[in-house]
């Protein structure tokens, strides 16, 4: 079979990943080419990983020569709209990283240019995710009868929330707010398990930890405060030796404390779908390990499940015997295995197959929603979503 030509634009932690992941299948991938602003970034992996893959700081110049079938775009949220319609005017399939854009507007500038495509599927990781595929079976088998509520969270580990407070998501301008940013993978979930979208949301949340009257100084680097349990040591990005010498000169070790953020660090959203079902999602930046959880709750029982421990559990409310699923992480990739499943179907569907996973109008309605939620919790209201608010999407 012919190798399959992929590139990737944006060399950050998640380009990197999924560079490693085309490295990986190399016996049904070609990595045709590395696109990033930094060429001593990608000269530096390049050196580091043994890949001599074409190496590009222009998308331009990297879609006329490499000619890839597929692009895997893992640039700053802000920058998916422009880069990806550069890209969908070549007729190339995309792989866009979550969220498909900051905004509204930028969701229906891609939607314009992608018909003429090989595709687009959205880096909603979670889809493919063993514990999310489990509880969506069961539900749709109705196993615990007509769903009426969901109760969600994330956790993250205390320096995957704090890298949030010092890179480019620190302001909500750049990402569309923290929820968007970080967890439009769980407004997706949320929507795929109850099979609608919301059409209420409300929300809460602000900055009350990571406040500028605790700051000792701008970059950690030249804090004096060595004890400090934010103190950056390279987490969420990706470095070139001379960006990991001096990190200050670049503003990679910012004060998670610097007053030029907007964004929150904790947050509750409640939603309100069509049918009557109803939701609750919190964020959690300070937990131990990182870990999702999950309860659904039917009127023949509740589903619980955990993202740490791989297990799904189903009580009854009729007598029946609980029961348990022990899943297993399909392999080493990243999100439980997802990432590797995630990159396995886009090479399918630039090959032309169908995917059942999330393509355009999922990614329209997460941003959607993101964005509402944002309102919701800014102007301390109910934001309404009618359905004219998510058309524009093919079906």
């Amino acid at each position: 079979m012919k190798k399959t030509r992929i590139a990737v634009v944006g060399f950050g932690q998640r380009g990197g990943a999924f560079v490693a992941l085309a490295m990986q299948e190399s016996a049904q991938v070609e990595l045709a080419g590395i696109c990033d602003s930094s060429p001593e970034r990608l000269r530096s992996f390049a050196k580091k990983n043994h890949c001599t893959a074409p190496l590009y700081t222009s998308v331009e110049k990297m879609l006329e020569e490499a000619r890839p079938e597929g692009v895997v775009i893992s640039v700053p949220d802000f920058q998916h709209a422009p880069v990806a319609v550069t890209v969908l005017k070549h007729g190339c399939a995309v792989l866009l990283e979550k969220p498909m854009a900051p905004t509204v507007e930028g969701c229906r500038e891609i939607l314009k240019h992608a018909a003429k495509s090989r595709g687009v599927l959205l880096g909603f990781v979670l889809r493919s995710h063993p514990v999310y595929r489990k509880v969506k079976e069961l539900l749709d088998a109705g196993t615990v009868g007509q769903i009426m509520n969901l109760q969600a969270d994330e956790e993250l580990s205390v320096m995957h929330g704090a890298s949030y407070m010092r890179r480019w998501h620190r302001r909500v301008a750049n990402s569309g707010g923290f929820m968007l940013a970080k967890c439009s993978h769980d407004i997706d979930i949320l929507s795929w398990l109850v099979g609608e979208n919301p059409c209420r949301v409300s929300s809460f949340g602000s900055l009350a930890f990571f406040t500028p009257e605790k700051l000792k100084h701008e970059f950690c680097s030249e804090c004096p405060d060595r004890a400090c349990r934010f103190r950056f040591a390279g987490e969420m990005v990706a470095m070139d030796e001379e960006e990991a010498s001096s990190p200050s000169r670049y503003g990679f070790d910012r004060c998670v404390y610097t007053k030029d953020k907007d964004v929150i660090d904790h947050q509750v959203v409640d939603f309100e779908y069509p049918s009557g079902v109803t939701a609750s999602f919190s964020l959690d930046l300070f937990a131990p390990a990182p870990r999702r959880r999950l309860k659904v709750v039917g009127t023949a029982g509740y589903i619980e499940a955990d993202t740490r421990t791989l297990t799904v559990g189903v009580a009854f409310s009729d007598g029946r015997k609980p029961q348990t699923f022990a899943l297993k992480q399909e392999n080493a990739s990243g999100h439980g295995g997802s990432d590797l499943a995630l990159f396995r179907k886009f090479v399918a569907m630039t090959r032309g197959e169908k995917t059942d996973l999330a393509g355009l109008e999922a990614g329209l309605a997460s941003t959607v929603v993101g964005v509402a939620i944002e309102t919701a919790r800014r102007e301390r209201r109910v934001v309404e979503l009618p359905p004219s608010a998510y058309e524009g999407a093919p079906k």
